[in-house]
């Protein structure tokens, strides 16, 4: 649910403007006109458009958003720390820093550790010479901030004393790994439950990549039991190249299975068994489906164009039955029962690797059956 709410906000951002970068599930960039006129009226106008925006979040969505405007990414940060601290006095969270008449005294006042991209051990440094703020960051000298730190930290400053060196990012940065990974409900040591957990984060990881027109070239599954508490303790993986970079579910998911009894370690040196808690599987080497290298000599099933349409297809209708009928209404074997038999399984009381879910929100956005109803 959180994830389409997200998604929803973003939508209502873009009724606003095309050039919206979002920057993660819960904040974005965005890049409207500059209105003309003196410091001030700028300042009242872009103020009057946040609350526009944050009505219209607000109305549509019913999730309320802070929103902050200035002329580089970081100020924009920095004014969105102030909206934070109106809020909290009660304040509409609306700041725009352009032309404000309080900006360098919030900027003066603003721990140089609270600024965007400044970690806790440039932060001390900063402090040793004499720029614990904001503001005296943007002071620094140039050079200085060069010599003593990196080109990283001089774009930082720079876009404090309001030049733009962070461009919106108008594209999605190409993905380069691909990580499906839970928490088990219940501690497990057989090798057989294991193996089911990490063929699903494969199959589910492939669903990811052929939705994104993607294909992986390696792939690693891992476990790992809890890093505290009464032992033994263990995190162990495995990884292993394809042969050819595929989203096909049936080589992932048996390539992740391969690397997972290579990885797995039953008991410690003592006899004791390895009670894990969490399972995952990694593909890395991704690359648009459309740009793979085939192999000189391939050795797998995909050995001819007709076996790579009949993969495709096979994989088309895989999707379709489940976008149809529901996640994992149809599966590899390798995976384990379907949802009503799992269900029916954990209602006997037999253990289960899946997460607990008691206490899951409902999915009051896409879930027929778990809609809000008001009775009047």
């Amino acid at each position: 649910m959180y994830g389409d709410m997200s998604r929803r906000v973003m939508e209502c951002l873009e009724s606003f403007t095309p050039d919206v970068e979002v920057y993660s599930i819960d904040e974005a960039f965005l890049s409207v006109p500059t209105p003309e006129g003196s410091p001030g009226a700028v300042c009242a106008e872009m103020e009057r458009r946040a609350r526009e925006i944050r009505a219209r979040v607000l109305r549509w969505t019913g999730i309320p958003v802070r929103v902050s405007f200035a002329e580089t990414k970081t100020l924009a940060k920095a004014a969105s720390e102030w909206a934070k601290v109106k809020l909290k006095a009660g304040g509409e969270p609306c700041v725009c820093l352009w032309g404000h008449p309080g900006r360098d005294a919030w900027l003066d006042s603003m721990p140089v550790g609270d600024v965007w991209g400044v970690g806790r051990r440039w932060a001390a440094k900063l402090e040793g010479l004499g720029a614990p703020t904001a503001a005296g960051l943007a002071a620094l000298p140039d050079g200085l901030v060069r010599q003593r730190f990196s080109v990283v930290l001089l774009r930082t400053a720079m876009e404090l004393r309001g030049v733009s060196c962070i461009p919106l990012d108008e594209a999605p940065v190409a993905r380069q790994t691909l990580v499906k990974s839970r928490s088990f409900g219940t501690p497990v040591s057989d090798l057989g439950a294991l193996s089911q957990a990490v063929a699903t984060h494969a199959a589910r990881a492939a669903e990811k990549l052929r939705r994104e027109g993607l294909v992986a070239g390696r792939v690693s599954a891992f476990v790992s039991t809890k890093r505290y508490g009464a032992g033994p303790h263990r995190s162990c993986g495995a990884d292993m190249e394809l042969a050819e970079a595929s989203a096909d579910t049936r080589a992932l998911v048996a390539a992740a299975r391969r690397c997972l009894e290579r990885a797995h370690v039953a008991r410690d040196a003592s006899g004791a068994p390895y009670r894990y808690r969490k399972a995952g599987v990694m593909l890395s080497e991704i690359r648009p489906a459309g740009t793979v290298q085939r192999g000189l000599f391939p050795i797998h099933e995909a050995r001819t164009g007709a076996d790579r349409q009949r993969q495709r297809a096979l994989m088309e209708a895989l999707d379709a039955a489940n976008a149809r009928f529901g996640k994992r209404a149809i599966v590899v074997a390798s995976q384990g029962a379907p949802e009503a038999l799992r269900r029916a399984r954990e209602a006997s009381g037999a253990p289960s690797w899946e997460m607990r879910r008691q206490r899951m929100s409902p999915r009051y956005t896409s879930r027929w059956d778990e809609i809000v109803v008001v009775r009047a």
